[in-house]
């Protein structure tokens, strides 16, 4: 059987699932990380992403 169809309505509703950081007990918020690298080899630019989460303990470190 395939799955019912779900309106946005019901997707609004939906649990959202919230981690909190064992240090300061802040929410963590996901966050892409881009790093650009020069290659030498092909003389271009690298972009390499990482996904991480960022809370209040390591915000100064990420942003600035």
């Amino acid at each position: 059987m395939g799955k019912k169809p779900t309106s946005f309505a019901d997707k609004m509703k939906k649990e959202k699932k919230v981690v909190y950081c064992k240090k300061c007990g802040g929410a963590i918020q996901p966050l892409v990380y881009v790093k650009s690298e020069w290659s030498d080899h092909t003389n271009s630019w690298k972009f390499k992403e990482r996904a991480i989460g960022v809370c209040k303990c390591n915000q100064k470190e990420i942003y600035g």
